[in-house]
């Protein structure tokens, strides 16, 4: 249960603090990526960052039990199946990013992680 607690601090923290920031400069969030994705290497090499943090979430924490401790795990896997599709589908990538700037339902992606982090963020500091 202890990295349960712990990974729920630091997966909620980080969840908050980074849609946060998105949500408030979304126009130059989103600028950002465009132009990160114009450079294929850097698309490529962040797809290792992210599968390097997936793997050692799905590896340290896989809890498949009906109650808050599998948010994380699911988590976990999310940030695992990023990592694969940055690396192995880097156009797709691109093209989700482009589609970022007309479509809003992305917004709707970003506020239910932070809805998720907030969710963590009680059951790490506050629940346990």
């Amino acid at each position: 249960m202890e990295i349960s607690i712990f990974l729920a601090k630091v997966i909620g923290l980080v969840s908050v603090i980074s849609t946060t920031a998105v949500l408030i400069r979304y126009k130059e969030s989103l600028a950002l990526e465009e132009e990160a994705v114009k450079n294929p290497a850097v698309t490529y090499l962040s797809g290792f960052v992210i599968l390097i943090l997936g793997v050692l979430l799905v590896v340290s924490h896989s809890v498949w039990t009906l109650d808050w401790r599998l948010v994380i795990t699911i988590m976990g896997w999310l940030v695992l199946l990023k990592g694969i599709g940055r690396i192995f589908f880097p156009k797709t990538v691109k093209k989700l990013i482009e589609k970022k700037r007309d479509d809003r339902r992305f917004l709707l992606v970003e506020a239910v992680v932070l809805l998720v982090g907030l969710y963590l963020i009680y059951q790490g500091f506050i629940a346990h």
